[in-house]
């Protein structure tokens, strides 16, 4: 079996941002990979699935403390996501992606927790977070 690493080398692509399609959205799936592509992202991987409440927990684990955080791992691992790896040649992709996640939920959301969209707010949490998944 390929590891991470070996996958991303092979595409060559610098695996550059993680992203979830929040559960309560699928119906966007379409428009939504289509703003990452017109925004000149490219999808390295991509894969529908239910989240486990353990990779939830995992996911999340930065806001273990926080209230919001047992609701969040519940949300989370409640129905089918879309979880993407993706590339884009820039200066600053976690900021490029915080746009695009900026408009999806601005478009999109229904509330602070269910907001649509996820992307991951560092390169390290892009691999670390991208590891849960993939």
């Amino acid at each position: 079996m390929k590891t991470f690493t070996q996958f991303i080398k092979e595409q060559n692509a610098e695996l550059n941002a993680f992203v979830i399609l929040k559960p309560e959205f699928l119906k966007y799936e379409q428009q939504w990979l289509d703003m990452l592509k017109n925004n000149d992202w490219q999808i390295v991987q991509k894969k529908k699935l239910k989240l486990t409440h353990e990779q939830a927990e995992e996911l999340y684990k930065m806001h273990k403390d926080k209230d919001f955080y047992k609701d969040l791992c519940n949300y989370m691992s409640s129905d089918d996501c879309i979880c993407c790896t993706c590339h884009k040649d820039c200066g600053d992709p976690i900021k490029e992606m915080k746009k695009l996640k900026d408009k999806a939920r601005d478009v999109w959301g229904k509330s602070e927790m269910k907001n649509a969209m996820h992307s991951s707010d560092s390169l390290k949490n892009v691999e670390r977070e991208s590891k849960i998944v993939f």
